[in-house]
């Protein structure tokens, strides 16, 4: 697995610490809350980002999770966002703060399409924290509130991304051999 690495661009202990400052920003933000506030990860590649980052807030909280599908089997390019299931589609979270947890903004069709659904449910307030941005992309409007690390346009993998459902096991963030592709 490792023999498909072309290089790391963001080590294990950069995230421990960009997660954790992070935690902070969102703390800030929430932690007078009168409601917990409610975490929505888009699995499965937030999962480990979600983990960690939820670990390190001291504030009252939900997890509502949604799957969303936008690289089906080993493209390494997204091909829209289509909503696959929620853990509770009748979850009530109106009136409620949502983040929206998400490994990595790229063409921002993931991102809108969760948003659109919280809107729908009449939420409080949308925010949304992303592992990584790509920089070079066009978002179509999407923003992001809370942004871990901006990357160039390149298809990463490890500390959740994956690969046709691999390399998710990865300590950092890696861009994979072209022939691994």
């Amino acid at each position: 697995m490792h023999s498909d690495i072309d290089r790391i661009i963001i080590s294990q202990t950069q995230l421990a610490h960009r997660v954790s400052e992070m935690a902070a920003e969102i703390t800030r933000r929430y932690h007078e809350q009168p409601h917990p506030l409610v975490l929505v990860p888009i699995l499965n590649g937030a999962i480990v980002f979600l983990a960690d980052l939820m670990r390190q807030l001291p504030i009252r909280m939900r997890v509502e999770v949604v799957s969303v599908t936008s690289y089906p089997g080993r493209s390494t390019e997204s091909r829209g966002a289509e909503i696959r299931s929620w853990l509770d589609a009748g979850a009530d979270l109106r009136n409620r703060s949502v983040l929206i947890v998400d490994d990595i903004l790229d063409t921002g069709n993931t991102l809108r399409l969760v948003q659109r659904e919280m809107a729908a449910r009449n939420v409080e307030s949308i925010a949304t924290a992303v592992l990584l941005r790509k920089t070079s992309k066009d978002h179509q409007g999407v923003q992001a509130d809370f942004v871990g690390f901006d990357i160039e346009d390149e298809f990463v993998v490890g500390y959740g991304l994956d690969y046709d459902g691999q390399y998710r096991n990865l300590p950092h963030i890696a861009v994979l051999k072209p022939s691994a592709c």
